[in-house]
């Protein structure tokens, strides 16, 4: 819901911008939301303007529902228009839900439609560049800015750039994900955790002719095919499309085996590598991928699980391939984060303060919740703070501390417990087949329950009743 109080917020005296580090989903949403407010933002990215982020992830309804109420009110079809992967084939982004088994292409799970959680998929590039759009003025960012130093407090911040540009601002949002340089100065005590998981992810391009003969038939007009194996999974999704081509990604994941104190990791887990800063891709010669493709031939994989992760097709050189180190950021306290707030003038959103793995986790819907509601924040503490005629400069600047304290009571009991849910979500969806075919069983007997629920019949069998518990505990 939008915070407009009555005046207008660029009235507020203290006219320093806002400094945004990373240009990722958090950051340009917070930074579009502020432009729109007549807020002076600039982002900074220390990437290139050339960097993309191509791959595809899933929006939920909660998430979706948030951005489009903050950007106007805009109808869920003109986001779908201009973000889902198969946009260009004339589809929306949809997602089925079903769960099929990897080894034979059955399905193990259907969801009811009338009773599914809203979800779409979003090409994660084509969502930046259309939320940077939807406003009259252009959003400031600046590529090719690696922040090196934070110093300064409440309504004077200053940050200092590897190329030698300093910019001074009245507050900073620290942006700038799993990794975040601000959190390493802000909060050092905040490290990254890695989670004992293996995550390989491949990119593949197929011929609109290609594409239906050998994934269309499972995937009708979804954008993903969710294949799960005996303690793994094999998704393949949809990325974009163009006029020629389909753009896929594949990912192949399980838990790690640890190795003991006195026994070497690579030898009991050739396919986990714990110490990789930002992941390898097929390029670096440390990626283990005979060992990949020695492991993948001893699953049986139906088609056309087979054809795309075939060990021929992963040594081909034909894919591009990437380890996914899995990484959670934890905060313990909210005094943490509000402390830091009130003493240097830095608050965080998205990954930099709750990263949750990328297989199972909601991270990208949490960081775009997290942009909205700090510009709600925002906006209503400088209107207030200008309407008062409070003070905006140094440790006595009203607004930022305001703002930092409201969202932060907003927001980390939400994106805390969303971390730890994204750890069990990953166990969740990893288990033994035989587990899966009992949640089969248990969802067959959920719809025909709801079934005779919606016809008007009394559930008597105690069997019945028993499904309907043990699915909505599973699913």
């Amino acid at each position: 819901m939008s915070p407009w109080i009555g005046q207008d917020p660029s009235s507020v005296k203290d006219d320093a911008p806002i400094l945004i580090i990373g240009a990722g989903l958090s950051g340009l949403l917070l930074a579009r939301l502020l432009t729109n407010s007549g807020i002076p933002t600039i982002v900074f990215e220390a990437s290139s303007a050339t960097r993309s982020q191509g791959f595809s992830i899933s929006l939920r309804d909660w998430g979706y529902d948030e951005i489009l109420a903050a950007l106007g009110d805009i109808p869920l079809s003109r986001l779908l228009r201009g973000v889902a992967p198969d946009r260009r084939r004339g589809g929306s982004g949809e997602l089925d839900q079903v769960i099929r088994n990897n080894a034979t292409g059955e399905v193990l799970i259907r969801p009811d439609p009338k009773t599914m959680k809203g979800i779409v998929r979003a090409n994660r590039e084509a969502l930046r560049s259309w939320m940077a759009d939807q406003g009259e003025e252009e959003v400031d960012v600046r590529y090719s800015h690696r922040l090196v130093e934070v110093s300064g407090e409440p309504g004077d911040v200053v940050a200092k750039f590897e190329n030698g540009s300093v910019h001074r601002g009245c507050f900073l949002v620290g942006a700038d994900g799993v990794h975040s340089a601000v959190r390493a100065q802000i909060i050092p005590q905040v490290i990254p955790e890695t989670i004992p998981v293996v995550v390989y992810h491949g990119e593949f391009t197929l011929t609109h002719a290609e594409f239906d003969t050998l994934l269309r038939p499972l995937m009708g007009n979804g954008n993903i095919l969710a294949g799960i194996g005996d303690d793994f999974n094999t998704p393949i999704t949809m990325a974009d499309v163009t006029s020629t081509h389909v753009h896929l990604d594949w990912s192949y994941s399980r838990n790690a085996r640890i190795a003991g104190p006195d026994e070497d990791q690579t030898h009991i887990d050739p396919l986990y590598i714990p110490c990789s800063t930002r992941g390898f891709s097929s390029k670096s010669p440390t990626l283990p991928l005979d060992a990949l493709a020695a492991e993948l031939s001893t699953r049986s994989l139906a088609h056309p699980w087979s054809e795309v992760l075939s060990p021929e097709r992963i040594l081909s050189g034909d894919y591009k391939i990437v380890y996914w180190t899995s990484r959670c950021v934890t905060v313990s306290h909210k005094e943490e984060m509000t402390s830091a707030a009130k003493s240097s003038g830095v608050v965080f959103v998205g990954d930099a303060w709750h990263a949750m793995p990328i297989f199972g986790g909601e991270g990208g819907n949490h960081a775009l919740v997290d942009a909205v509601e700090l510009w709600e924040e925002i906006v209503t503490a400088r209107e207030y703070s200008s309407e008062a005629g409070l003070s905006h400069q140094g440790v006595n600047s009203f607004w930022e501390i305001k703002a930092a304290e409201k969202y932060y009571s907003r927001a980390f009991a939400r994106c805390q417990d969303a971390v730890r849910r994204s750890k069990q979500r990953f166990q969740v969806l990893h288990r033994p087949m035989s587990q899966w075919k009992e949640i089969q069983k248990k969802s067959e007997m959920m719809l025909k329950l709801m079934e005779k629920q919606q016809q008007g019949k009394e559930v008597t069998n105690p069997n019945d009743r028993d499904a309907a518990v043990a699915v909505s505990a599973t699913a």
